[in-house]
């Protein structure tokens, strides 16, 4: 979370320390207009309702701190000795599922069937988010070029009107392909990177509790299951 933040910040500075004192020339308002409420528009275009709270709750996550699999250990231990009793609260949806099977005295072979159907539903759930975010990040280059083209007929139109504005109007019409470059190169393309790389580590991390589930509900001995919980955690 603190790379996140810290990241977000020092790209920023950089971009308006190479702007030398002159953001307002190259925040252009048209521009903006343009790029960042085109880019919002095709968002809601492109995707459905539940493909943009699937996003909303992804990015929401990037700020939660990651649990690596020894913080689980002494539910572990505990499911271990009587998993039946199941255990009464936890913050991994997959061990929650789990306990409520065990609970409710669910058969071994229904188990696993029933624990890989949840587990492949968890590590499908961010995808649609980040290939939301990677469709989404070839669109603010192209309304760039847009705004540019609709700068540049401006300008051609205003051409035998007043000649000595034409460097300052080019100038504000470029501005919509820089921003539409930096929307999409600065912003949503090393989110949907960050949203991947989250994604990779919780596959990973739920796929060592789904096989330490599976380990206890064969009921094995309790040194064989440390033994795996260090050496995935490891």
């Amino acid at each position: 979370m603190i790379t996140l933040i810290l990241g977000f910040f020092m790209v920023i500075a950089v971009i308006f320390g190479a702007m030398e004192g002159s953001a307002s020339l190259f925040l252009q308002s048209r521009s903006i207009i343009v790029v960042v409420g085109g880019t919002f528009a095709i968002l809601l275009f492109s995707n459905s309702p539940a493909v943009l709270k699937s996003l909303f709750l992804s990015v929401k996550h990037l700020f939660v701190r990651e649990e690596g699999l020894l913080r689980y250990q002494d539910i572990f231990q505990a499911l271990t000795k009587d998993k039946s009793r199941g255990v009464k609260s936890t913050t991994h949806p997959l061990i929650a599922y789990a306990s409520d099977l065990w609970s409710q005295g669910i058969e071994p072979d229904l188990f696993i069937v029933l624990l890989s159907q949840k587990r492949n539903e968890l590590l499908s759930r961010g995808l649609d988010s980040i290939q939301a975010l990677k469709n989404l990040s070839k669109y603010p280059p192209a309304l760039g070029m847009t705004g540019t083209v609709m700068g540049i007929v401006n300008v051609f139109y205003s051409l035998n009107q007043n000649k000595d504005t034409i460097g300052v109007n080019l100038s504000i019409a470029m501005t919509a392909t820089f921003l539409g470059l930096i929307l999409s190169n600065v912003l949503i393309s090393p989110l949907a990177d960050r949203l991947f790389v989250k994604q990779v580590r919780e596959e990973r991390l739920c796929e060592s509790v789904y096989q330490v589930l599976l380990l206890i509900n064969r009921d094995e001995p309790s040194v064989l299951i440390q033994g795996e919980i260090n050496e995935r955690a490891a």
